[in-house]
């Protein structure tokens, strides 16, 4: 499932793990980091400060969230939401097509036209 066009989560029941695209970009004096398949940002003032609050803050919330919700089913709807896809063989593994609008990125965070928007490969596995 680990393509270069498409992100992947697989939910186990102690473990998640993944591979979703994300963008870091200036706003202001802080350098932030984004990942639209999951609406999940950290900034820092630096982009290792913003990486190292995504993996050791926010993804880790966010695992610790999913891995403590009884309700599996609400989990997935709420996934899906987000555009993410349930396998139909394995039914705890997702996928979502790795398309990054950056022109929506501008807007949503209400950045100056001409704002750099790099993207890179984010692992999740906690």
């Amino acid at each position: 499932m680990e393509t270069k066009d498409k992100e992947y989560l697989k939910l186990g029941s102690h473990k998640i793990t993944g591979n979703v695209r994300a963008v870091t970009f200036k706003d202001g004096e802080y350098d932030i980091i984004y990942i639209p398949s999951l609406n999940l940002s950290a900034y820092g003032s630096s982009v290792e400060e913003a990486t190292d609050m995504l993996q050791n803050v926010v993804l880790k919330d966010f695992c610790f969230s999913i891995a403590n919700n009884k309700n599996k089913g609400l989990v997935i709807m709420e996934l899906k939401k987000l555009g993410w896809i349930r396998d139909l063989f394995f039914e705890k593994d997702l996928s979502k097509k790795a398309y990054i609008d950056k022109e929506g990125i501008l807007s949503e965070f209400e950045l100056p036209e001409g704002t750099e928007i790099r993207e890179e490969s984010v692992k999740i596995a906690c």
